[in-house]
């Protein structure tokens, strides 16, 4: 009966281990470094995630520095969710899906400092 729960235990081993070394799709080993996250989309939906400081704010246009440096302009519309008013300064988290070449602001948030 040792024997078998031994070898029960043996192949059940590995099987564990291969499943938690099963790469992030989203990530893409470069050098040294494993496991860089590249992928900013959700493959599902086509939707981005923007985070950044919002730097202006034009009635419906809100220009944003992501956090990588880049500056983006968002507009929202009446589809977008919002949950409290945001203006100059605030940090946001933005969910956007692109339709040719244009960005829809699905939903606009503030985060945390």
């Amino acid at each position: 009966m040792g024997y078998a729960f031994a070898l029960c235990l043996s192949l059940f081993i590995p099987v564990e281990a291969a499943e938690r070394m099963k790469p992030d799709p989203c990530a893409d080993r470069k050098g040294s470094q494993p496991n860089i996250v590249t992928c900013n989309q959700d493959p599902r939906h086509g939707i981005e995630t923007i985070k950044g400081e919002v730097l202006r704010v034009d009635g419906d246009d809100y220009l944003v520095r992501v956090f990588g440096g880049k500056e983006v302009s968002l507009r929202v519309d009446s589809a977008t969710e919002m949950s409290e008013p945001i203006g100059r300064g605030d940090r946001i988290e933005a969910k956007v899906r692109e339709v040719n070449d244009e960005k829809s602001v699905l939903s606009l948030r503030q985060v945390d400092k």
